[in-house]
């Protein structure tokens, strides 16, 4: 049996393993990008590529095919109405549909960056085929709950635009003052809607990572998620707000320079004179470089806020339940060559946040019980503990009883003794020191035999 040899700390992956603070998701979640572009940005790009052009193709061949059947119809007939009720049906349905179909392949991206996230983590290897090892078993999970989520806020929509309707509107027969109390109410509908869906989003974004890192179901990795942001709301909420603000504004920039360059494409193309072709062609080419550089950047902000939900799962499971441990483990067994192929994410029940957890309290570091050599004692600082006899601090008082050991001698810039204690028993005073035998001195220490004797030309006689 060879004896175990030294090897080197291993590396950090793409975070240091302990608790993250605000600034470290922040900067990690775009750095992300730098460590595996080609599969992060491309299949994300890729992915809103393919599913832009499928929904524009469907729903505009449902459109086409559904309207032109109205141009066989007098308009304004009750045919005409029919068959343009029943064309707004169907395109509404070819939407829905184009809708659930884009939500399932976000769905996988979000899957995607949790993965490449843990394989940022642990320096393991993060091909695309990789990462859709991991995220296969998941898949169905993450599609169905991302549709769930979905369908869960269409119907809050729905709610909160109907109920006004049908409570104010019918009843008042929209009159003046009917209208008026239905727009009130469904903006506070909105505006408290928009805060329930903040609320809920930042407790459950976690979920995706849940679902792919742990193997958990739907309901569980809802209710762990919303056990692991007890304690961290808003400190998820504000890494999730920030990214979101940076990427809106960095796309209303572009959208404000394509319609610039939109502007400039009619000359470029018709460089005698604008006529109504011209200009269509200019416009058509400057949407569509727009919207190309649209997407790219909200690929980018799918990436983006993907790695700061991992990121935030990761942080949530060091502080509570010392995920962090675990990592390091496993990072050092690898790095010896003794991997025994265990999960660093799975789940101790041992140490699994449960029903009614609450994170503990932060509480400043204690501080130390006595004076730290070469830093001034704070005024009004009383250690913990007690000082020798004759060794004073600042605010100290000498403790009932004690006396110094024999021959101790208090250094130099120790302050005077403390009062003693009232009550106490006087400590008798310590006992001068032995004096040293000549034999044992030191012979530096003894006077020289020759100090008569001087040097030639020296002053001394």
């Amino acid at each position: 049996m060879s004896q175990p040899t030294w090897t080197p700390a291993p590396k950090p992956g793409l975070i240091p393993l302990r608790p993250l603070g605000f600034g470290t998701i922040l900067g990690k979640s775009f750095s992300a990008l730098r460590h595996n572009p080609r599969v992060l940005f491309g299949f994300a790009v890729v992915v809103q590529l393919v599913v832009m052009i499928v929904v524009l193709a469907v729903v505009g061949a449902v459109a086409f095919a559904t309207l032109s059947r109205l141009r066989t119809v007098q308009t304004g007939s009750e045919e005409w109405t029919t068959l343009y009720l029943g064309s707004m049906a169907f395109i509404a349905g070819a939407g829905l549909l184009m809708g659930l179909f884009s939500v399932a392949f976000t769905a996988i991206v979000q899957g995607i960056v949790a993965a490449d996230v843990r394989a940022a983590v642990l320096r393991e290897s993060s091909t695309l085929g990789a990462l859709w090892a991991r995220v296969r078993p998941a898949a169905w999970r993450l599609i169905g709950y991302t549709l769930l989520y979905g369908v869960a806020a269409a119907l809050a929509v729905l709610l909160i635009l109907g109920v006004p309707l049908l409570a104010i509107g019918l009843p008042t027969g929209f009159d003046g003052a009917g209208i008026a109390f239905t727009v009130i109410a469904v903006v506070l509908g909105i505006l408290g809607l928009v805060v329930l869906a903040i609320w809920i989003g930042t407790k459950l974004m976690l979920v995706p990572s849940l679902l792919v890192l742990e193997g958990a179901g739907v309901r569980e990795a809802i209710v762990r998620s919303w056990r692991l942001t007890r304690g961290r709301f808003w400190f998820a909420f504000g890494i999730v707000f920030l990214i979101g603000l940076i990427m809106y504004v960095g796309t209303q920039s572009v959208s404000m320079i394509g319609s610039l360059i939109t502007s400039l494409f009619g000359p470029v193309f018709s460089p005698t004179g604008m006529t109504e072709g011209s200009l269509a062609v200019g416009m058509i080419v400057g949407l569509v470089i727009t919207e190309i550089l649209v997407v790219i950047l909200q690929s980018i902000s799918s990436v983006v806020q993907s790695t700061a939900g991992a990121l935030v799962y990761i942080d949530c499971r060091m502080r509570y339940e010392g995920l962090d441990q675990d990592l390091l483990a496993t990072t050092e067994r690898r790095a010896a060559g003794l991997d025994d192929g265990s999960d660093p994410f799975r789940i101790d029940p041992a140490r699994a946040v449960r029903a009614g957890f609450r994170p503990p309290r932060a509480v400043p570091y204690p501080l130390p019980p006595g004076p730290v050599p070469g830093y001034p004692v704070p005024a009004g600082y009383a250690p913990q503990g007690y000082a020798p006899q004759g060794y004073a601090l600042q605010g100290y008082t000498a403790p009932q009883g004690y006396t110094a050991p024999q021959g101790y001698t208090a250094p130099a810039h120790a302050a005077p003794p403390a009062a003693a204690v009232p009550g106490s028993v006087p400590a008798p005073p310590p006992a001068p020191a032995a004096p040293i035998p000549p034999a044992q001195q030191s012979p530096w220490a003894r006077p020289s035999q020759d100090e008569g004797w001087a040097a030639p030309g020296s002053d001394r006689r």
